[in-house]
This record gives structure tokens, sequence and C-alpha cells, in this order.
């Protein structure tokens, strides 16, 4: 049986050697070649799901002059957790989240009503100065990646967009293997807004919420103070609880930033931001799978596709197969690592298995003689031999995975 211990991310971090850090940047993980293939897979998956979805990719500046933090309210509410920077006298901050900046993006041409929704989504690199003291491996971090999204629409749009958003996380963890609640937080005391946009935002989350089917806590007086919300909590291998993402509706920035579009009467009218990150954090996300999946993750985000063993390691005959193959694997995204080093062929199998390659080949003479590979599936816990072009299929497939 697996310890605890070893299940920890951070231990199969250093052991499968995917990230690390360093107290010259505290909170901030470097991810090493093995890890950033990983990080580039889920990445990859989520953009796809995404453009499939009708976002929009954009990318911002990871600092901005304080004065447009000062107008988004994070510069009162916010600034401790925020890096400074001084530059030609200038005061800059380093992003904690990407809103103001899709805002800008949003205000770069007048926007007609036929335009909306607008969903901008970034892969937003973001930095908060959480206490040294919390720090905690990918799990709590002063840098991390968001999947941020900011859908820009009309009121009416409200409600078939969290419906859309709500499919769109239910797709997403199922195929992660995850079990999550939905809870609904609505009006604080406190709060911005009039009663009608209140009553139309929580009226239309209410509404997907009974459309999506699927049962949700309601947190009476909990929302944000600028709009309700809805929080996604998932359940990890431990039986802890995880926020992941978040569905937030928002009057405050429009008005802030005084956004509008055109209706079709040719008048001005102020739009809705609904904020929303699925996997919240892409580096949390990534230590919650690790410890979930014991290592062993699923083939599409894993590090390696593919494992390499040849029965014998001097055989030019067996490596001249292995690196034919090897090639034309990566031309189609699919990475392989060879196991040829100057050992038993016991012991390369034992170290393909402890890196934890979701697949094993094992390669001797008959096998390239029959254009084969002898497979060791570690997540379905099955061998098989299989000829070689349906198995590449296989990993085509695979690899070409949207959620």
């Amino acid at each position: 049986m697996q310890k605890m211990h070893d299940m920890d991310h951070r231990i199969l971090g250093k052991k499968l050697e995917l990230f690390m850090f360093s107290e010259l940047s505290p909170g901030m993980a470097f991810w090493l070649p093995q890890g950033s293939k990983l990080k580039n897979n889920l990445k990859n998956i989520i953009y796809k799901s995404h453009m499939l979805r009708d976002y929009a990719y954009v990318e911002s500046p990871a600092m901005m002059e304080d004065t447009m933090w000062k107008i988004s309210g994070h510069y009162d509410n916010y600034k401790e957790n925020m890096f400074p920077s001084i530059v030609e006298k200038r005061d800059y901050l380093l992003k904690p989240m990407n809103c103001p900046m899709h805002i800008l993006m949003y205000q770069n041409s007048i926007k007609s009503y036929k335009e909306l929704p607008i969903r901008y989504f970034e892969f937003g690199q973001v930095h908060r100065n959480e206490l040294s003291g919390t720090l905690h491996g990918l799990f709590r971090v002063r840098e991390f990646v968001q999947d941020d999204s900011h859908i820009i629409c009309r009121h009416t749009q409200i409600e078939d967009e969290i419906l859309s958003i709500l499919d769109f996380i239910k797709s997403l963890m199922n195929f992660f293997d995850f079990k999550y609640r939905i809870d609904f937080s609505s009006r604080p005391d406190k709060s911005i807004g009039s009663d009608e946009n209140w009553e139309k935002a929580e009226s239309s989350i209410k509404n997907a919420l009974s459309k999506f089917g699927q049962h949700y806590q309601l947190n009476e007086g909990d929302g944000a103070f600028y709009g309700p919300k809805i929080d996604i909590k998932i359940e990890d291998i431990h039986k802890r609880e995880w926020q992941l993402g978040s569905i937030q509706v928002d009057f405050n920035l429009p008005q802030r930033f005084d956004m509008t579009y055109i209706d079709n009467e040719g008048k001005e009218k102020q739009p809705v931001i609904i904020h929303r990150a699925i996997l919240g954090s892409i580096e949390r996300f990534i230590g919650i799978l690790l410890e979930h999946h014991k290592g062993v993750l699923p083939i599409c985000i894993s590090p390696n596709q593919l494992a390499i063993v040849p029965i014998s390691s001097n055989s030019k005959y067996q490596m001249a197969y292995i690196q034919k193959l090897k090639k034309a694997l990566l031309l189609d995204g699919i990475n392989v690592k060879v196991y040829n080093a100057d050992d038993t062929l016991n012991k390369r199998i034992k170290t393909a298995e402890k890196d934890k390659n979701p697949l094993i080949a094992i390669v001797g003479d008959k096998e390239v003689e029959e254009n084969s590979l002898n497979i060791r599936d570690k997540r379905k816990k099955e061998n098989y031999q299989s000829s070689l072009e349906p198995f590449v299929e296989y990993l085509k497939n695979e690899m070409h995975v949207v959620i």
C-alpha cells in the first residue's frame, strides 16, 4: 500500500523532477523540463476547450501603473497583497488578477450589442504577496497562472452564459474524475448596485442552476459586494475540499470604468462582467492532480505519454526502430522517453515505473520484426501486445482530447 507521504505532491514533484523552489524566490515554482511538459499539456487541453466554446484568447502585461488599480478598487482593498515597482518615478504594481487588463481591451473600440457577449480568456500569470508562513508547495504560492475569463454581456445574457460555464465545469470535473459541489452566495448587507440589477442577476443565476439540474448550497448574504457568485468546490483523494473555480456577476467594474455598448436604438448601455475561472490556479490544480492520481496522470497531460524500454540497451536493431518511432510521435505532440541506460532489463523497467509513466512499451527483436509493441498500461493495469499503427492512433486520439 502506498504511504500517504509518498502521495504528497511536493515529494512527487521532487522525485519526478517536475518542479522546484528556491529561497531566492519564495512561493514561485521553477518548472523543470518534465514539469513544463505537464503544465503545457494541461494548458493545451484547456485552451482548445475554450476555443470550441467561442472564447477569444488574449494576453496582457504583467504590470500596470497604479492609476488603473485605484480605479478598480484593488489599490484600496488589496494593496498589501500586491508587489510594487517604481519605473522612471512612476508607480507600478504587478497584477494579482487580470480584470482591468481585459476591460482596457474591451474599451479599445466601440462595441455594439451585436458583438456581445465577448468572452476574453487568458492564461494570466499573476502575483500575490502571500505571507511566507502560509506558502505550501503548489497549493499556496505567490506566482501562479489563472485560467481566467471575463465575459462582457448584456443583462439578458447572464443566464445563458452561466449555464454554459456550468456545463464546461461539469465536463472538466468528470474528465479528471473529481466529485464537486456548487455554492451560490447571494447579496450581502453591504453591496453596490441597484435592487433591480441584483434581482436580475440572482434570478438569472437561480434559473441557470435550476436548468442545470445539480444540487447547490445557498449561502445567504455571502456574495461579493459587487454581485452574487458561484463557487466550485472539489473533493480530492484525501477527502479534502478545495475551491477551484468561481463565477461572479459584477456591476461594480463596468460602472467604475464607464464601460458601454451601443444598443439596438443607438443608445449607450452599461454591460455586465462575469468573472470566471474554472481551475482557478493551474499550479494548485496540478498539485491536486498529482496527489489524486498518485503521480500516474492521464495520458493527455502526462509529461511523457510513452516510455520505451529496449530489451537490449546495446542493440542497434532495436534502437533504430525506437528512435524512428520516437521522432514520428514527437511530430504529433506525443512525448516519448527511452530507458536504455546500461542496466539490467528489470531495473530499467522499474525505473520507468517509478517515473510514473502511464504507458510503458517493451521492445525486443520480435517487436521490431512484427512492427509492434509490448504495452504495459499502468493506469488500467493491463499488459498487451499491439501492432504499431493502431497503438499510434490510440495515442493521437488521447492527445487530441477536448473537454
